[in-house]
């Protein structure tokens, strides 16, 4: 027997006899030398999609900075974002929050000593989403367990991860989104 089969039963056969199956193949490709040589011998690079451009100033600019996404990468973009705004991230948050989803009753909560902040979405009484700004090191389970079990969508930012700039159009976007309404 297998250690899954011992751990699971006849519910771990299956995984057992893939894994063993898996074991025979990679003895098999170094029976053939396949993985001696592959150490010898970089894989070639796999090219990825060329970008897609509106004009050559936007091409130049992505060569020049790098990739990035539009609120992610190693150069801030120069849309208005968490670190450029001159905000705290509270109150950028809450600035774009409040500015972009005025139909809706946005409550806010400092949480976990002030190094979090949780933001409550209602319309009509009842709650849509919660949205939590946390730190990367930060556990994010509770409260996105808590909104799975009572049905209320969730979503999270990280106010402090290295070439995460949540920039004003990508924390509206994702959040319309996890509203429904984008």
């Amino acid at each position: 027997m297998g250690l899954f089969s011992n751990l699971f039963g006849d519910s771990g056969k299956d995984i057992d006899n893939a894994f063993s199956k898996m074991k025979n193949l990679a003895g098999d490709l170094i029976d053939d030398g396949q993985i001696n040589q592959s150490k010898t011998q970089p894989a070639a690079p796999v090219a990825a999609p060329a970008p897609q451009y509106n004009n050559s100033t936007q091409a130049q600019a992505f060569e020049e900075e790098g990739p990035s996404g539009d609120s992610w990468g190693p150069n801030m973009p120069a849309e208005e974002n968490q670190f450029n705004s001159g905000l705290k991230y509270q109150d950028y948050f809450t600035k774009v929050f409040t500015e972009a989803f005025s139909s809706y009753q946005i409550d806010k909560e400092d949480v976990r000593d002030g190094s979090a902040m949780l933001f409550t979405f209602s319309q009509g009484g009842v709650k849509k989403l919660v949205v939590e700004v946390i730190s990367q090191r930060s556990s994010p389970y509770k409260v996105r367990n808590d909104c799975s079990r009572q049905g209320i969508a969730y979503l999270r930012y990280y106010y402090d991860y290295d070439g995460w700039w949540n920039t004003k159009s990508y924390v509206i976007r994702r959040t319309s989104k996890a509203l429904g309404i984008g």
